[in-house]
């Protein structure tokens, strides 16, 4: 008899029917859900699911989203630890279980004194988020040229209130400031299925900062070395029980560790026991689908004949109305989501103000590539000035 399982956060996907042959395969019948405020989002998809605000009862459910994951943990109807489900939303939580079991984690100051001894004293620079929030609200760096801010900003990432905070009933738990870990960085989808460990997808990507908010401008599907994968293997260990079923995101940075051999070593930063979000254009390029391949135990093999496949952000430097939509937009496959006359939100981490994306093979790309996917003055009729 197969297990019955439930995919909650069906449009966090693409290729539904090929992720449910996949469970299948290793012996699970899964069905997919959605919430219905997505329908509006998702047009073209409407009528494949079943549309339900609260999980079956007595359903076993993977969250693939945000949303979901709250459901799983209000509800406990899910294949994943409380562990992990308390490490989606808190990442002191995550450093702490993580730094307890060996693994490297970025400094957390308990208080601002702290941060502003570590930022005079090594002329590096801290991060302050909400500490059980995510897609980047309230997330701001501060270097010694906006130290006289860290109050402020403090404040406003201990009191965010917006929409989804009420619809996912997320509570605020205050501001998180930790260092901010400078080196290379990278996003990875996995798929834990009672024990076994694969991998989804590894992207590295070209963050800059608008406004003091990082943002990721530009993702790179790269191979994955065996450290890479051993590494993040180690943090699902702590994280995940023996059974669990799960998707798994991962952000971290690669940092120098002045090793001999000049290797660096991994830094989490943050985690989710879901899918990543924003690479729907990106993974509708991939040769097979990447989800049900995983599910499999198949691992993405990248292909770099001529460049790694690449996802293009083109965003807002600030809030307004665009006025002109001659973007000059590179090669590649396009997607336009905004046009003259459109508003365009002050949310540069948010996928929500993307206006457009292009995907395409090129070299590993830098920070001045990222800097001109920027879209500003000229284009953009900015309703407030700072």
């Amino acid at each position: 008899m197969s297990e019955k399982i439930i995919l909650a956060g069906a449009s966090s996907v693409i290729g539904h029917e090929k992720i449910i042959e996949a469970f299948s395969s290793i012996g699970m019948e899964a069905t997919f859900i959605e919430a219905p405020f997505v329908k509006k989002y998702f047009k073209d998809i409407s009528n494949k699911f079943n549309y339900t605000e609260i999980l079956p009862p007595d359903a076993i459910a993977i969250p693939l989203s945000e949303y979901w994951i709250s459901q799983c943990i209000k509800t406990r109807q899910c294949a994943i630890s409380e562990k992990a489900l308390k490490a989606s939303r808190s990442k002191k939580y995550l450093y702490e279980i993580l730094s307890v079991n060996g693994n490297k984690v970025p400094e957390i100051f308990d208080c601002i004194a702290d941060a502003r001894n570590f930022i005079l004293n090594t002329n590096g620079k801290v991060i302050v988020k909400p500490e059980g929030l995510f897609s980047g609200y309230a997330v701001k760096t501060v270097g010694k040229e906006n130290l006289n801010d860290i109050e402020q900003l403090v404040l406003k990432a201990s009191d965010v209130h917006n929409n989804a905070i009420k619809l996912f009933e997320i509570k605020s738990k205050g501001a998180l400031v930790t260092e901010l870990i400078s080196g290379d960085e990278y996003s990875a989808d996995l798929f834990f299925c009672k024990g076994k460990l694969t991998l989804v997808r590894l992207s590295k990507k070209v963050v800059v900062e608008i406004h003091g908010t990082p943002c990721t401008v530009i993702c790179q599907l790269v191979p994955c070395s065996e450290s890479f994968f051993e590494q993040m293997s180690k943090w699902c260990n702590v994280l995940f029980d023996d059974g669990d079923i799960s998707f798994v995101q991962f952000d971290f940075i690669e940092r120098s560790c002045g090793g001999a051999d000049g290797a660096g070593c991994l830094v989490p930063i943050d985690f989710a026991c879901r899918v990543g979000g924003g690479m729907a254009e990106l993974f509708g390029e991939c040769d097979s689908n990447v989800y049900a391949d995983a599910v499999v135990g198949k691992q993405y093999q990248v292909r770099a004949s001529n460049g790694y496949l690449t996802q293009l952000n083109y965003v807002p430097t600030k809030s307004g109305i665009i006025e002109r939509d001659d973007y000059n937009l590179a090669e590649g496959k396009q997607f336009i989501y905004k046009h003259k006359g459109d508003f365009v939100p002050e949310s540069p981490s948010s996928v929500a103000s993307r206006i457009a994306v292009v995907i395409k093979e090129a070299p590993l790309a830098t920070v001045k590539d990222a800097e001109e996917l920027l879209i500003g003055e000229g284009r953009i009729r900015f309703w407030k000035k700072k």
